[in-house]
């Protein structure tokens, strides 16, 4: 069966290492879409088949979003005899003769050590391996152990993007590693996006290619023929700049465009949902916020803020502090797209428990779609919501780099435990700070992923409107969240309406309506020119 497992060059190359080279940890980066996971499974299999009685497990994140359509549907695809031989929920696991390879999946540095810490294997491939922490790395690689000899090794299959890339770019690229480590325990190996020919097949196809004359051809001419030929690569090839360089390039350089680089810890943002439950106190402070979209990602948080003493701090996060601090957690994440927006309010009701509607204090919509038109989204939204016993939609803060220097300053608390360091080295307490639930999954792999504006050093890069980039949705809206209220600008007349509207009543609401259109008539009265006035009287 092993003959009918096919390697691209690259992933042949990631064979030669795990059977030859004495590294125990190979780093496998480069662009998106490089054929780094299917290079996995590919070499997991055949050493299956090689070594018997080889004990290996792949890991990821999270299941249903990775695990599940990444390698499980892809190996009974491309693998139909070894179909009935993977279990498919969890534990999920393939054997083949001796040989057993165990897929799990990790949310959190709890569930790491409580699935890697009385294991044993040969093998370990963590797929994604940004979007895990060092600290939870270094605990699965403890359970990588091998008798006789055997070199035990560790796989980090990586994109140029994500929650702990820094990291990673120390161990790869910087070769900064522990005092008791040797960098040359660290081999890497780049795959790029044109180093997988499925994205040009049909091309080579029609331009009278042959697979072998591709691999034949050279890195450039490959590299060319991808970016003009191939409908998924040309995309990478085109694409803004910036992610260019990390997505097309794989460029670690490009890393240092990240937005939040030195602000942005996971380890320190992120708390499990027990614990933001055990932060929520009866007196926080609750609201919501929202960046619309419908072809795009509608993306939508909840969050909570409170007020803490140094001792419930020291107790409850292990914060050693001096005088209080506010802590505002963002524990609820809704992302849809293609809904109505009816529909969205709707989701967002159902989203929320009834005993927790009540709490909502406010609701922060994208500010481009709160006006006075009944049918405009935040009025259609707010009709919904209010029927709901929560509170209608106000315009969010748009300041967008207030908005991301805010959130820079409470990553920075949060990494700091609540201490920072100003210009001139002196120590301070911060007066707020975020954390993250990890049911926010997708706002934790965005922050990271979020890249500076080269021609706007305070801004986060806006790449091309036509494309739904996650990342950029879920970042705007928490945003949204933050700014608008910890730290608003001065408030517009409008603003202050709509907020009022969102707090009272029907009867409250349509005397507000009428008054609000008093005043608007008298003020349009007011600049007109002088024969408009005479007329009117």
């Amino acid at each position: 069966m092993k003959a009918e497992i096919v390697m691209q060059p690259k992933q042949s190359e990631l064979y030669r290492l795990l059977t030859r080279s004495n590294a125990p940890v190979i780093g496998v980066y480069g662009g998106r879409g490089s054929a780094k996971s299917s290079g996995a499974d590919r070499c997991l299999i055949t050493l299956m088949y090689e070594q018997r009685g080889l004990t290996a497990c792949l890991v990821m994140r999270t299941w249903v979003k990775q695990l599940v359509p990444m390698h499980l549907e892809a190996i009974r695809r491309d693998y139909p005899w070894l179909a009935s031989q993977v279990k498919s929920s969890p534990p999920a696991m393939l054997r083949i003769g001796k040989s057993r390879l165990d897929f799990k999946y990790a949310e959190n540095y709890d569930s790491v050590t409580e699935a890697f810490r009385s294991a044993n294997y040969d093998l370990i491939v963590i797929d994604q391996a940004e979007q895990f922490t060092g600290r939870e790395i270094r605990e699965m690689r403890k359970a990588c152990r091998s008798a006789g000899g055997k070199v035990a090794k560790v796989v980090l299959v990586f994109n140029m993007r994500g929650a702990s890339i820094q990291e990673l770019r120390k161990w790869f690229y910087l070769h900064e590693v522990n005092k008791d480590e040797d960098p040359a325990d660290y081999v890497g190996l780049r795959m790029n996006p044109w180093d997988n020919v499925e994205w040009v097949r049909a091309a080579l196809l029609a331009d009278g290619y042959t697979v072998e004359d591709y691999y034949r051809w050279t890195d450039e001419q490959r590299k060319a023929y991808a970016a003009k030929r191939g409908p998924y690569t040309r995309q990478l090839a085109t694409d803004d700049e910036v992610i260019r360089q990390a997505d097309w390039e794989g460029d670690w350089n490009s890393l240092e465009g990240s937005y939040f680089a030195n602000s942005f810890d996971l380890e320190s943002v992120r708390i499990a949902p027990s614990q933001a439950e055990e932060l929520r106190k009866v007196w926080s402070v609750h609201w919501l916020a929202q960046d619309w979209g419908k072809a795009h990602f509608c993306v939508t948080y909840w969050a909570f803020r409170v007020t803490f003493k140094p001792s419930e701090a020291q107790a409850l996060l292990g914060w050693t502090l001096e005088k209080p601090i506010n802590i505002t957690v963002v524990y609820r994440e809704m992302i849809v797209n293609e809904r109505e927006a009816v529909d969205v309010a709707q989701d967002m009701v159902d989203s929320t428990p009834e005993r927790e509607r009540a709490l909502m204090k406010a609701y922060f919509l994208s500010p481009e779609e709160v006006t006075d038109d009944p049918n405009s989204i935040g009025s259609q939204e707010s009709k919904r919501l209010r029927a709901n016993g929560m509170p209608g939609a106000v315009k969010a803060d748009n300041d967008r780099k207030g908005g991301w220097a805010l959130m820079g300053s409470l990553f920075k608390a949060a990494k700091g435990k609540g201490w920072g360091i100003d210009k001139d080295g002196v120590r301070f307490q911060y007066d707020d700070a975020l954390l993250i639930s990890s049911e926010c999954p997708e706002l934790l792999n965005s922050i990271p992923a979020l890249l500076r504006d080269p021609k706007n050093l305070d801004d986060v890069l806006k790449t091309d409107l036509s494309t739904a980039k996650i990342e950029q949705d879920c970042g705007d809206a928490a945003r949204y969240l933050v700014k608008s209220m910890l730290a608003p600008r001065a408030k517009s007349e409008e603003t202050k309406f709509q907020e009022k509207m969102a707090a009272t009543d029907q009867s409250g609401r349509m005397m507000l309506l009428y008054r609000h259109e008093q005043e608007r008539a008298k003020k349009k009265r007011a600049i007109m020119p002088p024969s408009w006035r005479s007329n009117l009287r």
